[in-house]
This record gives C-alpha cells, sequence and structure tokens, in this order.
C-alpha cells in the first residue's frame, strides 16, 4: 500500500508555484533597488519539505519522495570579513583624508607666502627688501632720514604679513575647532540612529518569529525577521559612515528574550578597546572631557587646587554612560554604565582623531605635559597648527630679538671704558656722558608688541608674528637707527662749542653694517625662545631669516605630500575592498535577469504539473472501467 496520497501531487505543485511566485518577487525586488545607496541583495531561502514517520501497515517496498519546497525568509547576501577588513581601511582613509585637508588648508597659507616678486614668498621678499634698503642706507646714506624712512617702512610691510598670516592661522584653527564640534554631533548622531535602528529590528524580530536556541544553533539566522532587512542596510550604512570617524569593532550575539528564544543583537567598540559605542537599544555619546585649569588655561592636576574646569585643551574625549530612547541608563555591561574617559591615544584613526591631533599637536614645541602625561611618544613629530603658529612666531620674535638689541647700548662690565659702548658711560656704568646724551637718548626698540607702545618683553620675548609691530618711538622717529656704537666715530655737534654733544661722522655706519650682517647671519632656533613650556630646549634648526621661512615651508610641503601618498594608499586598498563588498552584495543586472528566466520557467513547470496531475486525476476518476461501447 503506497503512503503517499493520492493528491500529495497538488501539493508540490502548490508549493512549487509559491515559491517561484516568491522568488519572482525577490528578484523584481532587488532589480528595483539596483541604484538604491546602501541596498544589499536579497535572496529567498527554500528547504525541502519532508514529512517523517511511517504507516503501521506500510509496504517495505514503498519508496518515499519529498513533498515539495518551503519558502522560510529572505536573507541578505554580505561577506562578514570584507565588512570588518573596509570598515579598518575607511577608519585609516577618514584619518588622513581629514589631516590632507588641514594640511592643504595650512598650505594654502602658506602658498600665500610663496606667492611674491620673482618668485620669491613675500614674507621671503620683504626680508630680502628690508636687507636692500639697509644696504642702500649702509652705503654713503648713513644718517639720512629719507633712507631710514625706507628701512621703516620696509619693515612694517614685513609686521602687517606677519600679522596678517598669524590671523589667518588662527581663523583656521577656529574653523578646524568648530569641525571638529560638528564632528561629535554627527557621530553623536549616527550612534543614536543606530541604537534606534537596534531596536526596530528588534521589534521585527519578535514580531515574525525570533529563533530558539536550538534554530540558530542550526543555522537559521537571518531566515525570520525578513521585515529588517531593509532596515539592516539603513544601520549597515550608519556603521560605514561612522568607521570613517573612529576605529570600531561590529560585533553580533544572540541577545535571550524569554521562553528559549533570541534575537540577534548588535554591539560597537573602540577597536582594540572594551570601551562600548552601541550595546543593542544603549549607546554613548562623546565630549570633550572637562579638566581644572589654571588661569592660563594650563590643566593643573591634584592636589593642585584648579581656578576653574574648562575643556581639555588637547580636547581628549569622553564617553558617556549608555543610554536607551528613554535615557535610561544601561544597567550594567563593560563599564557601559560608566563615562570613560579616552586617553590622547584611544583614537588611533579617525577622522575625529586627525581633527585632534591637527588642533592639538605642537611638535617640537610639546610641553612637558603633552610627553610625560599624554602617553603619545611620538609628540614631537606631530606638527598640527599649533606648531606652524609657533614656527611664526620663532622666526618674528628672533628678528625683533636681533634688530632690538643692535639698537640699544648695553654696558658690558667685562670691558674696559675705553672699549665700544662702554665709552659712553660713566664711571658709575649706568650715568650717560653728558656729550653723547643725546645720541643715545635715541637708540631703543625697533620693534614692540603694540603699536602704541615701546614694550617687547625681555630680550623681545613677548613678541610673536600675530602681535609684533613697529615701536611706538620709531613710528614717530623719537627712536632712529644706532649708525654706530663706537666712541671714536663720534665727531662735535658744534666744533666751536663741544658743549653741544657729540654725534656720529658722516661716514660712520658700523652698526648699520651689522644690521645689514644679521640678515645674513645663522642663528639657533630652540623651542623655549617662544614657549617657555616647551619640554625640550634642543635646537630644532640653525640657519638665517630667510632659511628658517624656507625649513618652516619645507616641513608643510613633505608633510603634505608624504600624508597625501599614504591617503591615496588607503584610499585604493578600501576601493578594491569595497568593489569586494559588491561583488557579494550588489545587484548585478546580468544575474537578476537569468534568476527572472529560471524562477519563470519553474514557475511555468509547477502550473503544467498541477495541469497534468488534474488531467491524470480526470483520467482515473471518469475514465477507468468504463466498458467499452
Amino acid at each position: 500500500m503506497s503512503t503517499i496520497s493520492t493528491f500529495s501531487g497538488f501539493t508540490m505543485a502548490r508549493l512549487g508555484i509559491m515559491a517561484s511566485s516568491k522568488a519572482l518577487e525577490v528578484t523584481g525586488n532587488n532589480i528595483s533597488n539596483i541604484n538604491t545607496p546602501g541596498y544589499t541583495r536579497q535572496k529567498l531561502d527554500q528547504r525541502a519539505l519532508y514529512i517523517g514517520g511511517a504507516d503501521r501497515y506500510a509496504s517495505q517496498f514503498d519508496v518515499r519522495v519529498g513533498a515539495g519546497a518551503l519558502t522560510t525568509g529572505v536573507s541578505q547576501l554580505r561577506d562578514p570579513y570584507l565588512d570588518i577588513r573596509y570598515r579598518n581601511e575607511a577608519s585609516n582613509v577618514g584619518f588622513y583624508d581629514e589631516k590632507y585637508y588641514v594640511l592643504d588648508q595650512l598650505s594654502y597659507i602658506f602658498d600665500e607666502v610663496a606667492k611674491g616678486e620673482d618668485d620669491n614668498g613675500v614674507l621671503e621678499a620683504q626680508l630680502s627688501r628690508i636687507l636692500e634698503q639697509l644696504q642702500n642706507f649702509n652705503t654713503d646714506h648713513a644718517g639720512t632720514q629719507s633712507y631710514e624712512n625706507n628701512v621703516r617702512g620696509a619693515a612694517k610691510s614685513l609686521v602687517i604679513f606677519f600679522n596678517n598670516f598669524a590671523d589667518r592661522l588662527e581663523t583656521l584653527q577656529k574653523d578646524t575647532k568648530n569641525e571638529f564640534t560638528e564632528m561629535m554631533g554627527n557621530i553623536n548622531n549616527t550612534l543614536k540612529k543606530i541604537r534606534d535602528l537596534n531596536e526596530s529590528i528588534k521589534k521585527a524580530e519578535i514580531s515574525s518569529g525570533a529563533l530558539s536556541d536550538a534554530e540558530r544553533k542550526e543555522g537559521m539566522i537571518g531566515e525570520r525577521g525578513q521585515q529588517a532587512l531593509e532596515l539592516r542596510d539603513e544601520r549597515n550604512q550608519l556603521i560605514d559612515e561612522l568607521s570613517q570617524y573612529l576605529p570600531i569593532d561590529v560585533t553580533y550575539s544572540d541577545e535571550p528574550i524569554g521562553a528559549g528564544m533570541t534575537v540577534e543583537k548588535l554591539t560597537i567598540t573602540l577597536s582594540g578597546t572594551n570601551t562600548v559605542l552601541v550595546d543593542g537599544i544603549y549607546s554613548g555619546s562623546l565630549s570633550v572631557q572637562q579638566v581644572g585649569l589654571d588661569k592660563d588655561g594650563n590643566i593643573v592636576t591634584p592636589p593642585a587646587t584648579p581656578d576653574h574646569q574648562g575643556d581639555d585643551p588637547y580636547l581628549r574625549l569622553t564617553i558617556s554612560a549608555l543610554e536607551n530612547k528613554q535615557g535610561e541608563v544601561i544597567a550594567s555591561y563593560k563599564n557601559g554604565s560608566k563615562p570613560v574617559n579616552l586617553g590622547d591615544q584611544d583614537l588611533k584613526s579617525g577622522s575625529l582623531q586627525a581633527k585632534r591631533e591637527m588642533l592639538t599637536k605642537n611638535g617640537e614645541f610639546s610641553s612637558d605635559y603633552e610627553v610625560n602625561n599624554l602617553g603619545d611618544a611620538k609628540a614631537a613629530t606631530k606638527r598640527g597648527i599649533p606648531y606652524y603658529q609657533k614656527a611664526l612666531d620663532a622666526l618674528a620674535n628672533k628678528i625683533a630679538k636681533i634688530f632690538n638689541q643692535s639698537n640699544n647700548f648695553t654696558y658690558d662690565k667685562t670691558k674696559g671704558p675705553d672699549e665700544g659702548v662702554n665709552a659712553f658711560f660713566e664711571a658709575d656704568q649706568t650715568t650717560i656722558k653728558a656729550e653723547y646724551a643725546d645720541y643715545v637718548k635715541t637708540a631703543g626698540n625697533l620693534f614692540s608688541i603694540s603699536g602704541d607702545s615701546d614694550d617687547a618683553g625681555v630680550d623681545s620675548d613677548k613678541i610673536t608674528a600675530k602681535n609684533i609691530s613697529i615701536s611706538n618711538s620709531w613710528s614717530h622717529e623719537k627712536v632712529k637707527i644706532v649708525q654706530t656704537k663706537n666712541v671714536n666715530d663720534m665727531v662735535d655737534v658744534d666744533p666751536n662749542d663741544p658743549t653741544q654733544g657729540k654725534r656720529p661722522a658722516s661716514t660712520a655706519n658700523t652698526n648699520i653694517a651689522h644690521l645689514v650682517s644679521v640678515m645674513q647671519q645663522k642663528y639657533d632656533f630652540a623651542p623655549k625662545d617662544v614657549d617657555a613650556n616647551a619640554s625640550s630646549n634642543t635646537v630644532y634648526f640653525t640657519g638665517s631669516f630667510h632659511e628658517m621661512l624656507d625649513y618652516v615651508n619645507g616641513l608643510l610641503g613633505e608633510d603634505t605630500k608624504s600624508t597625501g601618498d599614504i591617503l591615496d594608499n588607503y584610499i585604493a586598498a578600501a576601493e578594491e575592498l569595497n568593489l569586494g563588498r559588491d561583488s557579494v552584495s550588489g545587484v548585478d543586472l546580468n544575474d537578476e535577469a537569468v534568476n527572472m528566466m529560471q524562477y519563470q520557467k519553474s514557475y511555468s513547470a509547477s502550473c503544467r504539473l498541477l495541469t497534468t496531475l488534474d488531467e491524470i486525476l480526470d483520467k482515473l476518476i471518469n475514465g477507468t472501467g468504463i466498458a467499452g461501447r
């Protein structure tokens, strides 16, 4: 006796028609979304239907066949390994792309420096102009006011350029800080969107039939909850976007919901750490750490009492406790219920870290705190906007210091009263001799921190590129460029009346010649020249003013070039991986056309089977056993 129902064939045909029809729907959905960003190709999950057991009186010679095909769900075609590799590369692309962007903005500013006369930068050209005017002043024109005015005019133009470039660097820093804040806001919004999608996907899985532990062990992950596939696509897009901002690890696990049933849970952590960003329906948010600051904005550490709290000047970040959509904090999960302070190097890549470093890294000007407390062994080689600000300050400061020292009289106690400048002073070493009083009185600072004063600090230590100015007295001709500091070059103002004092001889120009020479001399540049908090005072460059400017431009050019080369390599690797992902997850029109024809044929065949079975049964019922007439 057969155990197969007479009408079992109809069931097979019916299931075949349903499977082919559903497969055609999936194929149509794939084709309609071929241009949808982030869409993942879908496939129909099928399995053969087999009815187990045996009839009590079944014949041992009975042949059993399957009972048709069942559609168990719709799943996505994705390669998790390629996702991981792509997101790692995306994080590196984000880092070097952002770094290159800021370096390019710096280059744009310094390229303005490089645009000048005869292919010289405007600063370099202006330094050359000062040298040229000093040489003119030195050649038979010493003491001529019009020629000194030319020197002062060239110096004033140099000051304006320094001020302008300092302002532009400061503007770039403010704009980059605003972009950093905006980027943190984008990251926090992305984390919240992923959290909310996790909740929607979880609800969809539950409503469509969560899987039991046994079913998941059998590999049925994704065979239910098919209503959430589009939500998963949206979530994957957000995760890809997040991976450009931060280095992340993405894991999937089973979350029990009771009665032996589980749903999938997504967790995102910072790569290489246990710091959780998203845990299922909970997520954290980023903010700048709050630290104790003294009146100068420096970090105050215990046991000292800070004057006030403020944003960490090094922009280190805090990840808040994880919260759900209702603002409820997660009970406990890898410190997810507590805020986590990130160290300086916890973000090893990503565009947010690049933005941080370009805003905070001082290169050779790094402080003791940066070197010893931040834990960045490469701090002295990372040059952000602050480095280029201080490098420009170093040049402005050195120029002002050398010129101011050259234009002042200082008594040297180690020399006798008749040697050099000492001969201008009385024996008390402080009082200027009456015959030289009017001449010495015209000496003084040529550069100051403000056009309203002559103050330049001790050895011009207060002067920066932003505040360097022509001193008030030089601007109003109360101070003049000292022609000579040698009494042997002095003559009576009035040969007939020695009481009128002394003045330089018309050919006296030793100090002007000295100023000409200092424009071409080499000087040591050390971090503490402009930043007393610098950790190192090792000379980082020795050269003339022109050479120092070339050195800074060279560093910027090399950094921009190397960053661009590395960025190109990472972009190429990321594009290759993304192409690999598309070959798996993307919709191919040719493949879908083949599938469409295949499913159409299987649909027609199932219909034909149904018709054939109908004809057979009709013959069996109505045509069998009827006597011929």
